[in-house]
């Protein structure tokens, strides 16, 4: 069971070096590393495409995990620059010309957050917020509305496993989901429809689901792109700490 900060660190070290195939201790040290991903050693079930190029940091240095046949590329291009240089307008724009001929883009960079029992600060709303488990979730869907939270349709690969919804009389004006993106460690979504907002029920939802999570022993994490103001004040305000920053190669989607 996550009872602290510091345990819950050690545990997203862990999968971050797994799905970044470096070293141990690479999140600890400053400067860049480079390395070749490797597929099978990853801890969280994400597709990735046969060519991929991913910049992760907890902090200290920045990693940068590449397939093979980019790693001389990262390497000239790449290495010169420091943690923060390598998240900046420049180093973003040269990857992501690298990457276009490939069909591809640069996605994020994402904050991500975690959240222990030591730092959680539980927040709810006199509206009620019902818990939702096991074979339930299922009648969520197809879901068009709520595609942060639950996705349009059950993921086979990362599950939603706990899910939380706010009504107004019968109808679902918020939902909160819980996938599982590995053993460890799982990640919550949120979506409140627009007439709804700044009114509290997004907190309520993630803090209501961020105790189911912690209560069965896993580590849930929040993810949000920098921009996204209001996602990253809910986060913090239910004792959600920033962790690590990545973004990554993706293909775009066909049309």
């Amino acid at each position: 069971m996550i009872l602290d900060q510091k345990s819950a660190l050690l545990t997203v070290k862990k999968v971050l070096t797994a799905d970044f195939a470096c070293k141990a201790g690479a999140f600890d040290e400053a400067g860049v590393s480079i390395c070749q991903v490797k597929n099978a050693a990853v801890a969280r079930r994400f597709p990735r495409p046969g060519k991929f190029l991913a910049v992760v940091s907890m902090g200290q240095g920045a990693v940068i995990c590449c397939s093979r046949d980019r790693l001389r590329w990262a390497k000239n291009n790449l290495s010169q620059y420091s943690r923060d240089g390598l998240f900046s307008a420049a180093a973003v724009t040269c990857m992501q010309d690298y990457v276009a001929p490939d069909n591809q883009v640069m996605v994020g960079p994402y904050s991500k957050y975690i959240c222990t029992q030591d730092t959680f600060r539980p927040y709810a709303i006199k509206k009620g917020i019902i818990l939702i488990e096991g074979e339930e979730i299922l009648r969520l869907y197809p879901n068009s509305q709520f595609p942060n939270a639950l996705g349009h349709y059950p993921n086979v690969q990362r599950p939603t496993v706990i899910a939380c919804v706010a009504r107004d009389n019968k109808k679902i004006i918020g939902a909160a989901g819980a996938s599982v993106d590995c053993e460890v460690m799982w990640q919550l979504g949120i979506d409140v429809l627009p007439d709804y907002r700044y009114q509290g029920i997004g907190r309520a939802l993630v803090s209501r689901l961020t105790a189911a999570v912690l209560q069965k022993g896993i580590l849930p994490y929040y993810t949000t792109t920098v921009s996204n103001i209001a996602s990253r004040r809910i986060a913090t305000s239910l004792g959600y700490q920033p962790t690590w920053v990545e973004m990554y190669s993706a293909d775009k989607p066909a049309v």
